[in-house]
C-alpha cells in the first residue's frame, strides 16, 4: 500500500472517529490490525472503509469454543481489507480488454485520483475514464512507475517529423 494512501486513511479514521470501538491497534508490515469485542462494531469500520477508497473485503469465522449442553458457540472472526495499491500520478498500464471496454482508449494512463473509484486519463487523447470498484479488482493494474520517479515538463512546440521507414533502415546499414 502507497504511504500516502495509508496516511490518507488514517487521517480519515481519526477524523471520522471510525476507530472508537477498537480495543486494539497494531501497525502490521502493510498495514494495520484492528481488533474489536463484537463483529457488528468491526462491520462498521469495514464499510467505512469500502466507501471511501477501492477496497475488497474478505472474511473468515473459526470455532473457539461450543456447549452443546445449551446450543451455544463461539466464534473468532477475522476480517482482511485490502486497499489498491494505486495512487494519484501513478503511470499504469491497462489490460486489452480493459481497454476495450473503456472505448479503445490507450495502453498507458496516469491515474489523476483515486476515491471510491479510479478515475484515470489517456495520456495520448487526454480523454478521461471512471474505473469503479469492481472492474478495477477484475482487471487489477498495478503502478507502472510512481510520482516520485516521474518528471514533470511543459511541452512548448511540437513539429511533425517525416519520417520514411525504408531510408532509415538504409541508412542505418
Amino acid at each position: 500500500m502507497h504511504k500516502r494512501t495509508f496516511m490518507f486513511l488514517e487521517q480519515l479514521i481519526l477524523k471520522h472517529n471510525a476507530h472508537e470501538k477498537a480495543l486494539n491497534i497494531k501497525q502490521m508490515h502493510d498495514g494495520l490490525d484492528f481488533q474489536y469485542k463484537q463483529q457488528s462494531h468491526a462491520n462498521r469500520i469495514i464499510n467505512f472503509v469500502t466507501t471511501n477508497f477501492v477496497a475488497r473485503h474478505k472474511s473468515s469465522r473459526q470455532l473457539v469454543s461450543h456447549d452443546e449442553q445449551s446450543g451455544d458457540s463461539k466464534y473468532k472472526y477475522s476480517n482482511i481489507l485490502e486497499l489498491a495499491p494505486i495512487c494519484k500520478d501513478d503511470l499504469v498500464i491497462l489490460q486489452p480488454k480493459l481497454q476495450k471496454s473503456l472505448g479503445g482508449i490507450g495502453p498507458l494512463i496516469l491515474v489523476y485520483k483515486v476515491t471510491t473509484s479510479v478515475h484515470i486519463v489517456d495520456v495520448h487523447t487526454m480523454r478521461t475514464h471512471e474505473i469503479d470498484t469492481t472492474n478495477y479488482w477484475k482487471y487489477m493494474f498495478k503502478a507502472l512507475c510512481t510520482k516520485d520517479r516521474l518528471t514533470r515538463f511543459i511541452v512548448l512546440n511540437v513539429e511533425e517529423v517525416d519520417f520514411d521507414v525504408n531510408t532509415s533502415r538504409a541508412a542505418a546499414r
